[in-house]
This record gives structure tokens, sequence and C-alpha cells, in this order.
């Protein structure tokens, strides 16, 4: 008897198996009504992640944190000077880069690599993961320390020529960073670069800088800051961040084809609406049998209902495995030569929430129906 009367989680699940058993094309139907739902709601946020790893990260190491601004000048010493003063008195993240256009770090066979030299919080402007090491400091070395890319530390063994016509040093890599660049880039701090080679005049001066909170008021404080400490700026100050213009691009396509899902995934609960009004009467009997036994109508509501959310979670199993297997089959060669990364887990629980919530939203009205089926039905059998 305790079999048939759900009364407790064990037998409940139990029951709700066998139910599905018992009427496995009916739920075979009902599953394959959820699954496009559930994979384009998959893939929809499949596709964000991918997105947020491929466009937005590099975009954030590349160009700054949201609110990040710009100011440039030539690099003469006393632009040098300047400069410093400025980024050092800054009330926020403030990061001073000079690119010179002698210096460089060289690699086997002549390569040579494009240096950045950089004073200030960098990292808190620009969020370099460190994938080994440690980020290097301003303090002096015997050899110099620079921390480079992946792409960069491919490459071997690598010098550091501080001005042209001087015999390249060796140097230390004190860090390999993730820096957004697919080319070869490293990143050597300005004290280090300047006790070897001073200032040069073709260098260019570049202080970024950001004040979360501040937005609107960073440009002119920043060309302020630049009249006060006497830098003769090239132009204006520029916010460089394109993190908040590709997060609305994005989050516009994410909601359009979630809406899009959504009607595809409504197509689904309609389906198992309607195949599990259409059993209440063919399982009149079973659940007025099961009344009699001792079922309460709650019980029987919670029978429909599981076998119900049990239809959309293997619907949701379905639709993310065929989103696993298009993901690691199709992904690599349509972004070829770009790291997608892993298959994003958290789809797959987004997933199999969706399968469930369809599956109770599709039960709901059975459910209510056959709770309220007469108990007498069986009597007329």
């Amino acid at each position: 008897m305790e079999a048939l009367i759900p009364t407790t989680r064990g037998p409940l699940l139990l029951t709700a198996i066998q139910g599905i058993r018992s009427k496995a094309g009916r739920a075979l139907l009902s599953c394959l009504s959820l699954v496009l739902g559930v994979l384009a709601i998959v893939i929809v946020e499949v596709a964000s992640t991918t997105a947020e790893r491929v466009i937005l990260q590099p975009a954030v190491l590349q160009h700054g944190r949201a609110g990040t601004w710009s100011i440039s000048a030539d690099g003469t010493p006393q632009s040098l000077e300047a400069a410093q003063q400025v980024y050092s008195r800054w009330s926020g993240d403030a990061a001073l880069l000079v690119t010179e256009h002698g210096a460089t770090v060289e690699g086997p066979g002549d390569q040579r690599i494009p240096v950045t030299a950089f004073a200030g919080s960098l990292r808190s402007v620009r969020p370099f993961p460190v994938i080994t090491g440690e980020w290097p400091t301003d303090r002096a070395t015997l050899v110099p320390s620079i921390a480079v890319n992946r792409a960069a530390a491919q490459l071997g063994d690598l010098m550091l020529r501080p001005t042209p016509g001087v015999a390249p040093m060796p140097v230390t890599i004190a860090a390999v960073v993730e820096d957004g660049q697919e080319t070869p880039q490293a990143w050597l701090p300005l004290q280090q670069l300047r006790i070897r080679a001073g200032a040069d005049p073709n260098a260019a001066i570049q202080i970024i800088a950001r004040d979360p909170g501040h937005d609107e008021s960073i440009g002119s404080r920043l060309d302020e800051a630049a009249s006060l400490c006497d830098l003769r700026i090239n132009e204006g100050a520029q916010r460089v961040d394109i993190v908040e213009t590709l997060a609305s691009t994005l989050d516009t396509l994410r909601a359009t084809f979630l809406g899009v899902g959504a009607v595809t995934l409504l197509v689904g609960v309609i389906g198992i609406l309607n195949i599990g009004l259409a059993t209440i009467h063919e399982r009149a009997e079973e659940f007025a049998l099961r009344r009699s036994l001792g079922a309460t109508r709650r019980d029987i509501a919670l029978l429909v209902l599981a076998e119900s959310m049990m239809i959309g979670l293997l619907g949701a199993v379905v639709a993310s495995g065929v989103c696993w297997g298009l993901y690691s089959t199709v992904a690599p060669a349509v972004a070829s030569g770009v790291g997608t990364g892993s298959f994003p887990i958290q789809a797959c629980l987004v997933g199999l929430g969706v399968g469930a919530a369809a599956g109770a939203l599709g039960g709901a009205m059975p459910a209510v129906r056959a709770s309220r089926l007469p108990i007498a039905v069986v009597m007329r059998a």
C-alpha cells in the first residue's frame, strides 16, 4: 500500500518514475517539447558567458576598467617630471605609462618586443591577472625585472636594450600576466628604465586614471591637474574604456535572444500542459484508487507535479548535453585562434532550473485537476 500512496519523499519519487515509465511515449513527447526551449536558454547563457571571456575581459585589460580616462604628452624630461606629479596627486587610481621608442626587449632570432614602462597603480586600472610570479616593483635591482604576457613568455630568454646603440642586458621575468594582447608585450617599472636610459625625447607619455563614483568629473579634473603641474598635454582628457558600451550591446543581444528562447520554452510548457490534461482522464481510475487507499488530494497533486518536473529536468539534461556537444565541436571552429575557455557549468544549472520551472508550470493545472477527481470514479469502473 505504501508504494501506492506517495506520502513521503522516497515513495513520491519512486511512484513518479513508475508513472513516467508506464506512459513512456507521452513522457518522451513532453520531454522533446521542452528540449528546444531549454536548449535556446542554455545556448544564450553559454554565449553570454563566452562573450564576457572573449570580448569584455580583454577590453578591460587593454583599455581599463569602466570610467577610465587618459591624457597624453610628449616624453621630454620636463613632461615626465610633471606627469609624475599629476598621477601621484590623483585621489583615485592612476598610472603613468611611458613608451620609449628606443627601448626594446629582444628575444631569440632578433625578435623585438614592445616594452611599456609604468609607474603607479597600473593593475588597479587595468587588472592584469598574474599567472606566475609577482608583479615587478620600482625598487632598484641589479638586473631589470619585467612582466611579460603569455606570448612573450613563450619566446625564451629575453634581453633589454634600454637605448639604441647600447648592448642588450639580461632581464629577470618577474611575472607572466594576462594583458589581453595576442602579440608579445613586456612591462617594465619606469624607475628601473630611467636608471639605465634616462628620458627619451621621442617617448610618448600617457596617464590613465579612474575615480569610482566621480566618473563625470574625471576628465575636467585631469585637465586641471595637468595645467597645475605644467604638463603640456597633446589634447584634452579622453575616456578610453569601452566596457560599458560593449556590456550594453551584449545585454541587448542577450535580452533579445532570451525573449526568443522564452517563446520557444512557452511552446514546450503548453505541450506539457496539453499532454498532462489529456492524460488525466486516462489515469482517473488510478488516482481514484489511490484516494480510496488513503492518499490525500495533496498527495495526488504532488505526484502529477513531480512527474512533470522530472520530465522538465530530463529535457534540461538533454538540452545541456546537446549544448555541450555543440560548444566542444562548433566553438573551436567558429572562434579559431581565440581562447573560449571551458564549458560554463553555470549555464547547465540555469538550464536545470528553467527545465524544472517549466515542468512545474506545465504540470500545475493537470495536478490541480487530478487532485479534484472524485473517489466515485473507481466505483464506476
